[in-house]
């Protein structure tokens, strides 16, 4: 049973492609539009600025695509991408803190490039007769109904110039940004939502290197984090698909990653430690080095809106754009889509499916966004270079993570729990727990102990 003709979605990156998904059995028919021409292979596009940077799906956004997409995973690991435990083949480098030991901890994680993860999802929408994908059109905007209060339908130009309208039930806004969102609420006289800004001027540069068979990393994953509050430089090495390695490196305001190789290795020396720069002495690099700049996260907050359109619905980085560095928007989005997914289904029998549609999203995404928010966007804050407004009990909220980091070390419990947060798969709450709070206590004071002894 079918709610509505026709359904429009915004931006074919993961999250309009996992919106796309949710939409089958609600819809007659879906149309996914995207300004770029999108690539028949896995291969980046320029509408994905971060797209050539690497990319690791967190265990709780391959949750959310496995049930949108029936075994997503499996079918990109088909593909290609690489899997190992979250335990093994990882290292995690602290500063003036030791990292916990490989450990099976029976949690994967999907490691890839950006294309292949769009690919495989285009992949399987492609096939579904109710899914038409028009790429190499930009969208000019949206067209409300006669009194204002709903969409009906979406203006695109096409490479050729020519201007098309496409009429519309539902539209989601997966463009990225939300522009179209946010121009077709000043159209229609309404007010932009509330929102902060965290200003991190993020700077990237990545390249990716091949290494003869005797050099290969012994881990799939190798990080080296910085040093809050003054060193801001990062580096990461992350397996791909074609078995070359994303080597990439981070710094924060004036601060940025070289585009040339050998000032690149150089840079990587200069890392908390030297453990990238001694695996790249090694390397070959690969193609060109490419670099981004990420000015800040953002929060859009949807859920505190009256008087929204009906029919329109803001989808991943259009509510919330986090630092690429952790991961985590591909994965806001994903669960969104779920949610979204999951509405549309317990509202067919209703008279009105789509009245309040968007606001009950928002009202059952808003606990998964605040979680999000706090794991990706308030560690930040730890950096000088940060504006943004940090909350009262921060300092202690640090002083927390970091016994949690020397709890992992000596506790497997611990440290599945942590990756369990950091990952998606258990909210943040669960390492609140007052049981859970006293062993990390403990645990780190037993850390803390041994650790001098050793030193004495």
């Amino acid at each position: 049973m079918v709610i509505g003709k026709r359904a429009v979605v915004i931006g074919a990156g993961v999250g309009g492609l996992a919106a796309a998904q949710a939409l089958v059995g609600s819809f007659e028919q879906i149309v996914l539009i995207e300004r770029d021409v999108l690539p028949t292979q896995a291969d980046a596009r320029a509408g994905v600025p971060q797209g050539r940077h690497p990319h690791g799906l967190l265990p709780g956004c391959v949750e959310a695509l496995d049930t949108l997409f029936d075994g997503f995973s499996t079918k990109l690991c088909d593909a290609g991408a690489k899997v190992s435990d979250f335990g093994q083949k990882l290292l995690l480098e602290f500063s003036a803190q030791a990292a916990p030991p490989e450990r099976r901890l029976g949690i994967p994680v999907i490691k890839c490039s950006r294309g292949l993860i769009e690919w495989v999802a285009r992949r399987e929408l492609q096939p579904q007769k109710s899914i038409a994908i028009l790429d190499g059109r930009r969208v000019t905007g949206m067209v409300a109904t006669p009194d204002g209060n709903a969409v009906a339908a979406v203006r695109y130009e096409t490479q050729a110039g020519a201007q098309e309208t496409i009429a519309a039930d539902l539209v989601i806004d997966a463009s990225g940004r939300g522009e179209p969102t946010l121009d077709f609420l000043r159209a229609t006289g309404r007010a932009a939502p509330e929102e902060t800004a965290m200003r991190i001027d993020m700077n990237y540069s990545t390249a990716i290197v091949e290494f003869a068979p005797q050099n290969r990393p012994a881990y799939d994953v190798l990080r080296t984090m910085p040093a809050p509050p003054g060193n801001t430089r990062q580096g990461l090495l992350l397996i791909r698909e074609d078995d070359r390695f994303f080597a990439a490196f981070g710094a924060r305001g004036n601060d940025a990653p070289p585009s040339e190789w050998p000032e690149l290795l150089e840079f990587s020396k200069a890392l908390q430690t030297t453990t990238i720069y001694d695996v790249l002495m090694h390397a070959k690099p690969y193609g060109k080095i490419y670099r981004h700049k990420f000015p800040e996260n953002r929060r859009r907050y949807f859920e505190r809106y009256t008087g929204w359109p009906r029919g329109l619905i803001a989808l991943g980085d259009a509510i919330c754009r986090f630092n690429p560095v952790y991961g985590q928007g591909m994965a806001a989005a994903a669960k969104e889509a779920l949610l979204l997914r999951d509405l549309l289904s317990s509202r067919k029998s209703a008279a009105q499916p789509l009245d309040g549609l968007f606001e009950a999203l928002m009202k059952a995404a808003s606990p998964v966004l605040d979680n999000i928010w706090m794991l990706a966007a308030m560690p930040d804050l730890a950096f000088r270079e940060t504006h943004g407004v940090r909350p009262e009990n921060f300092d202690e909220a640090m002083k927390f993570n970091a016994m949690m980091q020397r709890a992992a070390c000596v506790d497997a419990d611990i440290h599945k729990l942590v990756v369990e947060v950091m990952s998606l798969l258990k909210p943040g709450s669960a390492l609140k727990e007052e049981h859970v709070v006293e062993k990390i206590k403990r645990l780190a004071t037993q850390f803390d102990a041994a650790k001098d002894s050793l030193e004495a």
